[in-house]
């Protein structure tokens, strides 16, 4: 398998065998199985509780104050073994260089969370905002379920009609962008209400360089 090129001119791709192509030709959707082990997750899960902050959006003067309704966690800037290793292990999976993700984040949702249907991509009058002399508009999420609620907490991809159940150390992969590296509304994707128990997940996600 060739490596991906990270050439400005050219979309990122991944296609490690271990990843699972979701049945869809509208966007590049991936899932991979036990990507972390549970005592694994469950010490993510530990690490998070001590550090959770509310969580927020990139939309300024949201009227919904419900649109986005769990707990956040910066996990990249706390410095335990477990994390780096997690980070490093994320990166070489997309073969994305470090240089080019965000900090890796943490989110807890408790009974009635959730985060309604929203894009990872900035939107034109919010990319110069969230871009940097190095980064320009998000390319791919990834996202790992480190628990299975009771009830609820699926990712739904709402114009593909794909729902994706949380299941202890399964990892979801999407590229936000259009083969051509504009962004993609097939993207569009909700955290459903969590309906008895709690979620955790992590996400990290990636920029195109500038």
């Amino acid at each position: 398998m060739a490596k991906p090129s990270f050439d400005r001119s050219r979309r990122e791709s991944i296609q490690p065998p271990a990843l699972q192509r979701i049945d869809t030709d509208r966007a590049e959707l991936y899932v991979i199985e036990d990507f972390l082990d549970p005592a694994e997750c469950r010490r993510v899960i530990e690490i998070m509780k001590g550090s959770l902050r509310r969580s927020t959006i990139t939309v300024q003067n949201e009227p919904d104050k419900y649109f986005r309704k769990s707990r956040t966690c910066d996990l990249s800037f706390i410095d335990v073994p477990l994390v780096r290793r997690l980070d490093r292990a994320i990166c070489e999976t997309l073969r994305i260089p470090p240089a080019l993700a965000e900090p890796t984040q943490g989110q807890y949702y408790d009974v009635g969370d959730e985060f309604k249907p929203h894009t990872d991509y900035f939107e034109s009058q919010e990319l110069e905002r969230f871009s940097t002399p190095a980064w320009g508009q998000r390319s791919w999420t990834f996202m790992l379920y480190l628990n299975e609620p009771e009830g609820g907490g699926e990712t739904a991809f709402v114009n593909l009609g794909i729902a994706i159940k949380p299941k202890t150390g399964r990892a979801v992969i999407w590229n936000n962008l259009t083969l051509l590296g504009e962004p993609n509304f097939d993207t569009l994707h909700q955290g459903t209400p969590v309906t008895a128990g709690y979620k955790a997940i992590i996400t990290k996600w990636f920029r195109r360089p500038r």
